[in-house]
């Protein structure tokens, strides 16, 4: 059973993604003052697209993201999604673009971290909250 903050979150994370698609990254193209970009995955039992916002940075041309599910122990859904295909769609308010995703690991990892985590602070109090490496993820553009 999803506790409550779990049922505010998804239905926050649904109305989010839907207005941002809907007014192409006009409204919600910023969060909590970060850059926000929807990643499109297929669900990887279901096969149906899946969306999710989520904060992120620029790194040489790539769009980097945390899995973080606020510090849950268990990794959102969107990155098992990505574990069984890594290929997603990014949609920006500059439109979409394809995508490969590359779990980032060591001192890449921990720079990339360090940046989201300055982006917004939450991050830090999510890996305080967690047992589990919080995966890291760059959004290669494809094509």
């Amino acid at each position: 059973m999803l506790q409550p903050r779990h049922t505010v979150r998804n239905l926050a994370t649904r109305v989010h993604s839907v207005l941002f698609r809907r007014t192409g990254g006009r409204f919600g193209r910023r969060l909590l003052g970060a850059p926000v970009l929807v990643l499109e995955t297929r669900g990887r039992t279901s096969g149906k697209p899946r969306s999710v916002p989520l904060l992120f940075v620029e790194d040489g041309g790539d769009w980097v993201v945390m899995a973080s599910s606020g510090g849950d122990p268990r990794h959102p859904s969107w990155f098992t999604n990505l574990e069984a295909e890594p290929r997603g769609i990014v949609i920006t308010d500059a439109g979409r673009r394809p995508v490969a995703a590359i779990v980032t690991n060591g001192a890449e990892r921990e720079r990339l971290f360090g940046r989201l985590a300055a982006v917004y602070s939450g991050f830090e109090d999510y890996r305080e909250r967690t047992t589990r490496e919080i995966p890291v993820v760059r959004l290669r553009p494809e094509g």
